[in-house]
């Protein structure tokens, strides 16, 4: 057992409740796709955009972006799989921070085959007109790819990413409501910054202790990486009444393009995530290299990690959506430069 983690079944009297999985369908993409935009609206699972590599990277392959949109209703039926719309994005990009609001499915900067985006846009799901429909909102203030972002109390927050120029260190807010509103007329406000280093492939999440709400920011790199030290493992948590940052737990290994999903008020889960193991290796390696597959757990109560299980597939890159009392985990990377097309949907067990 790996120092500073523990087997949660011996670490706490108030367990959450383990990680169940079922498979669905694969996406329409055969090759799988990384990056993916996706969301929920108006009862429909909507995916756009990605990556992926049609010549495989091994064999010289470069990597590709998409822009083209599947749906899928809900609740979830083997009767109604995967539907290419006729509907596309504007222009193939992929790989940017991703929600589902209330006003629709939030695709957040990314990246395009020669720059990165700091485009924000919206994608619902017309039921009357069985369309998928795109508007935008304000950009952001400078592009970002593989940025973290999270929706707390109509407030959607962004940190980190990367673009030509640099990796970031960077916290923004924008009230939704009001840029849905008036997009033109609502700028993305500027906060102060984590204390630590600019970093790319973070995950922003939500979780809740006696003192409030606060929103944890894990994971990710630096910029490119020479070691395995250089996948970060510090946490920061935001207290949004205070305006202030403070430090968590360290995490017991690093996870770049993770999920962070709030799996109970009090414990967060970090789902796949690349930890750098190997890592001079991963050339040798090749298709055999295979991300982490463990479910790591965060009790905000003790500031504590553990280990709770593993995914069926561990990826980076995937696109975790939220369900009413379930989440998808569509795509994503089991290995560097391979995608896969899998869909598992995760559930809450019972101890």
């Amino acid at each position: 057992m790996l120092a500073g983690i523990v087997s949660l079944a011996a670490a706490a009297d108030n367990l959450p409740p383990p990680p169940m999985w079922t498979q669905w369908e694969d996406l329409p993409d055969a090759i799988g796709r990384k990056g993916m935009y996706g969301g929920v609206s108006h009862g429909h699972v909507i995916l756009a955009g990605g990556s992926n590599f049609p010549t495989p990277q091994r064999a010289g392959g470069t990597k590709r972006f998409h822009a083209d949109i599947v749906v899928r209703p809900l609740p979830l039926s083997r009767a109604a799989p995967w539907r290419l719309t006729a509907e596309t994005l504007p222009e193939p990009i992929g790989e940017g921070a991703t929600l589902s609001t209330s006003h629709g499915v939030l695709g957040i900067g990314g990246q395009r085959e020669q720059s990165a985006s700091a485009e924000v846009f919206l994608l619902r799901w017309n039921g009357a007109t069985q369309r998928v429909e795109r508007s935008v909102l304000p950009e952001l203030p400078e592009p970002a790819a593989s940025a973290a972002a999270v929706e707390l109390d109509g407030a959607v927050y962004v940190a980190g990413g990367m673009n030509e120029r640099a990796t970031l260190r960077n916290f923004w807010r924008l009230d939704l409501a009001k840029a849905v509103a008036r997009p033109t007329a609502t700028p993305w406000e500027r906060l102060p910054a984590w204390p630590g280093v600019a970093r790319f492939g973070a995950k922003l999440s939500v979780i809740t202790g006696v003192a409030g709400p606060r929103l944890m920011l894990t994971g990710g790199i630096a910029g490119p990486a020479r070691g395995t030290e250089d996948y970060l493992r510090e946490m920061w948590l935001y207290d949004p009444r205070e305006g202030q940052w403070s430090r968590g737990a360290i995490m017991p290994w690093g996870a770049v393009l993770g999920m962070a999903i709030a799996w109970t008020a009090s414990h967060a889960i970090i789902l796949g995530g690349s930890d750098g193991h190997d890592f001079h290796r991963m050339r040798e390696l090749g298709d055999r290299y295979r991300i982490p597959d463990d479910v790591l757990v965060y009790d905000v109560a003790a500031d504590r990690w553990g280990r709770d299980g593993t995914m069926p597939v561990g990826v980076v890159g995937a696109t975790a959506i939220k369900l009413e009392a379930s989440w998808l985990i569509v795509g994503g990377e089991p290995s560097p430069g391979l995608r896969t097309p899998r869909v598992y949907q995760l559930l809450r067990g019972a101890r």
